[in-house]
């Protein structure tokens, strides 16, 4: 069995969690919190390391043992069972919504003529191809996609200092502290997805530690902090709030000397990227979950052919953000916190037949 190491999934969750917070969430967080988005991400970063401390002692005693064997040892066969049909509802909306979400933004964008059917056909194929892989196919993949992506976002950075004005960030809680409170979900449950680590601990070489968990929260926090900032500083709270894609808006607006612009196309690759290894990992990680030695790529199969009749489903784009804003997020953020606190209780106080084994 390949196992990958910790570095690479890393990699992995950057890339993955990354296009959530890069992308999706911001159009919803600038409608929920406004100016003082970037003041939700700041709180909620400064009490992350609470949730990670948990997160490193959960992964610390699965030990390397796989999901569904360490949730049956400790909670039985159909509490067990209960919760693999959860996370892979979960894990299966996780991809839905990142790949509807790219697919309704190539229409928009660069390629409003092409089919809806070839477009999310051809592209479900080619997910559904790197997870029947496996997880070191993804691993690798992500080591090939990153450094760019990285070098990409950087530059987009650096190329429209020329037209921010940071002074649109104040002044804050012009309207009291209740947009807080509703960017907080979009803005934790980017962060909480790195939970997702204890779904596929078992194929690392060895456990994350704390640090190192705690460095890529940061650094998705600012993967969060850079477009929302950007945004508010280049177009105003207002204008930004309107914007669907604003981190897209971001490209058009970049300008590399007096003859080059419209280089906006590099954000395809930075979209498509993220959007390729979110989707593979989702449909590894429902193969996973079910366990099936004979036919591990029957739950892949099954995750890919629903997705497709979902993005097929003739659901307008404005009613599928209100469906992820105001179920999705609140829902997975209860979820993920509520399953942890249990797993670490569990821990904590073992029953006696636990201690015995």
């Amino acid at each position: 069995m390949h196992k990958i190491t910790v570095l690479q999934s890393y990699m992995i969750i950057i890339l993955s969690v990354g296009l959530l917070n890069h992308v999706i969430n911001i159009p919803l967080l600038l409608d929920a919190s406004n100016r003082d988005g970037w003041l939700v991400v700041l709180l909620v970063s400064i009490i992350s390391p609470i949730w990670i401390g948990v997160l490193s002692y959960i992964l610390k005693n699965m030990n390397g043992m796989h999901v569904r064997d360490w949730l049956k040892l400790q909670f039985g066969k159909v509490l067990s069972a209960t919760l693999i049909v959860l996370y892979s509802v979960i894990v299966w909306l996780m991809g839905l919504i990142s790949f509807k979400d790219t697919i309704t933004w190539t229409i928009a964008t660069y390629m409003p003529q092409s089919p809806l059917l070839v477009l999310a056909g051809a592209t479900l194929i080619g997910c559904f191809f790197a997870a029947s892989q496996g997880i070191h196919t993804i691993a690798i993949l992500s080591g090939m996609l990153l450094p760019f992506v990285i070098i990409l976002g950087d530059l987009v950075m650096i190329a429209n200092f020329q037209f921010k004005d940071y002074s649109m960030l104040f002044p804050l809680l012009e309207n009291g502290i209740s947009p807080l409170w509703k960017g907080i979900p979009y803005v934790a449950g980017g962060l909480l997805e790195m939970s997702l680590l204890i779904l596929f601990q078992h194929k690392l070489t060895k456990k994350p530690g704390f640090k190192s968990l705690m460095l890529v929260c940061l650094i998705l926090s600012g993967l969060a902090m850079g477009p929302l900032m950007g945004s508010i500083a280049m177009f105003g709270p207002d204008e930004a709030a309107h914007q669907r894609y604003p981190a897209f808006e971001q490209w058009r607006m970049v300008r590399l000397g007096e003859y080059v612009e419209h280089v906006d196309f590099f954000s395809i690759y930075q979209w498509l990227s993220g959007m390729y290894i979110r989707v593979s990992l989702s449909l590894l990680l429902l193969s996973e979950l079910w366990k099936l030695q004979k036919y591990k790529w029957l739950p892949m199969l099954l995750g890919a052919i629903f997705m497709l009749g979902a993005t097929m489903w003739p659901i307008s784009d404005m009613l599928f953000q209100d469906l992820i804003k105001r179920y999705y997020f609140p829902l997975f953020c209860v979820f993920t916190i509520g399953v942890m606190f249990v797993y670490f209780v569990r821990i904590l106080f073992p029953t006696r037949s636990k201690r015995s084994a």
